[in-house]
This record gives structure tokens, sequence and C-alpha cells, in this order.
């Protein structure tokens, strides 16, 4: 019976060591494979290729949502087995559909027109609005190119009331019609426009970022609106479609500056509005505004 004993402590001990060295190595092979997991998604791993390399009762865990323009979120499987919160810039091309709003004016001999020409805009009343396809694809490291086209539509408010532009065979010219008391005089146009923008991101998640690119446009309509009360004080309004001799191909520079989902943008156009062949002022639109 003390031999049987004894055996049986013998066996016992053997078995509990042999399942502290199996306990061993199931830690040091779920820490490898834990680095490795982690070595591909450094490696801009897919969300599918991300799943894949982990066991199956962890896929219905593993989540990976976009969190701003520049950045995706894994979270899931890593936040609760190893405390990560991983955010990183997405290989490839992503998508977006952005609103751009801004406000106009255009320069004179590099200057804005002076306040009592009749040039001289409404600053809060010029309005550019936009929708753009937008896309961002990662170059390499900190370089992204921004790209995309869209269609806009700018409006030039006279700060004048009632100033109206006049078309001749072979000029434009501004006046101010003295017989009304005016209410609103503008100039809009619309175009489809092409942007690219090679962009630096200075980080991977809520990261600063500015960008210096150019854009083309060509113009796909125009008119000339106004409002005024005439003379017997009945309101009128009136709605003029023509090129106006306004450039119909436009092309300029962009500047973007943005932070997480927050971008700004500055349109110069280095073509002038009106045509070249056209006895009319001389003036290069700007545009100031928010991409939402």
């Amino acid at each position: 019976m003390k031999t049987i004993s004894k055996l049986a402590m013998v066996l016992m001990l053997v078995t509990l060591c042999l399942s502290q060295v199996n306990a061993q190595d199931l830690a040091a092979n779920s820490h490898l494979e834990r680095l490795a997991v982690l070595s591909e998604v450094n490696e801009w791993k897919t969300e599918d290729l991300y799943k894949e390399e982990v066991q199956n009762r962890y896929k219905d865990d593993i989540s990976i949502t976009r969190r701003s323009r520049r950045s995706r979120r894994i979270n899931g499987f890593w936040d609760r087995e190893w405390g990560i919160d991983k955010y990183y810039p997405r290989r490839g091309t992503e998508n977006f559909v952005n609103v751009y709003l801004g406000l106009n004016n255009y320069l004179q001999d590099d200057e804005l027109p002076n306040s009592n020409s009749l040039l001289s805009l409404q600053p809060l009343s010029s309005w550019y609005a936009g929708v753009n396809f937008d896309n961002v694809t990662h170059v390499f490291g900190p370089l992204y190119l921004d790209w995309g086209a869209g269609v806009s539509i700018q409006d030039f408010s006279f700060e004048n009331t009632r100033v109206r532009v006049l078309k001749g065979a072979n000029d434009i010219t501004f006046t101010e019609d003295t017989n009304v008391s005016g209410r609103k005089s503008k100039l809009s146009m619309s175009h489809i426009n092409l942007h690219f923008v090679p962009t630096i991101s200075f980080g991977r998640y809520r990261a600063f970022r500015i960008g210096l690119g150019g854009y083309a446009g060509y113009r796909i309509g125009a008119h000339a609106k106004y409002k005024y009360d005439d003379a017997e004080g009945d309101k009128q309004k009136e709605k003029i479609k023509d090129n106006w001799f306004i450039n119909p191909f436009r092309y300029g520079v962009r500047a973007t500056v943005g932070w997480d989902f927050f971008d700004l943008f500055f349109n110069y156009d280095l073509t002038e509005l009106f045509e070249d062949d056209v006895n009319a002022p001389r003036l290069n639109p700007v545009t100031f505004g928010v991409i939402f």
C-alpha cells in the first residue's frame, strides 16, 4: 500500500509539473500571437484580415468604425483583451460627400475694391455653396491626396443695391440705377469643379493637417438678380440669365487647414472673373469657408 501511495504521489507531481509547463507554453504562445496580430494591424490590415488573425470565438467582438476623414477606430477584442484603443489612418482611398460653405469677394489689382466703388460687395451676403464627392488617398507616411469633383454656386452681392450689370457687344459695365430703391443686386454663377490637394496629416487621430493644391471648373450657368421698389413703391424682381462674359473655364489655388472632422478652405482664382478679350473690370475671385 505504501508503494502504491508513493507512486500516486509521484504521478501527481509529474502531472502538476507538466500542467505548469503547458500553461507557460500557452501563455508564451498567446503573447507571441498577440504581438503578431498587433504587428499585422500596424501594417494596415483590413477588418476582414484582422478578424482572420484571431480565434473564431472573438470574431463577433471586433468592430472598426470611421472616426473622421483621416482615421478609424479598432475596438472590441483589443479593448477587452489588452486595453488597446487603436486609431490609424486607413491605407488606400476613403470616400466622402462634403458640403462647402463660404463667403466670396474679389481682388482688383491685388486689393479689395474701395467701399465707395460700385464693385464693392456685401461680404456676409456673397455666399459660396458647394457639394463635393471627395476622396482621400494615402500616398505614404503623413502624405495624402485629397481629390474629387462637385458643383458650386457663387453669389456676388453688391454693397450698393442699385447697381446693375450691363452687357454690351464686347464689354461689361457697372452702373447705378437712381430711379429705384434697391433691395438686392447680385451676380451669380455655377460651376462643375475638380480639385487635387496634397495634404500632410501630423498624426493619426484628432490630428492637425494642412494642404495646398489646385482646382479647375467649368461654368454651367450664370444670372443677374435685382430686387427693388419702383417709383410707385411696388416691389419688383428681375432675374436675367446670360453668360455675362464670365470666363467659361477657371482654375486656381486652394489651401486647406483642418483638425479631426473640421476643415477650412481658401480659394484664389488665377483666372479673372470676366473673359480676357472683353472690356470689363479685372477681378480675381477669392473664397473662404468651412467644409462639413
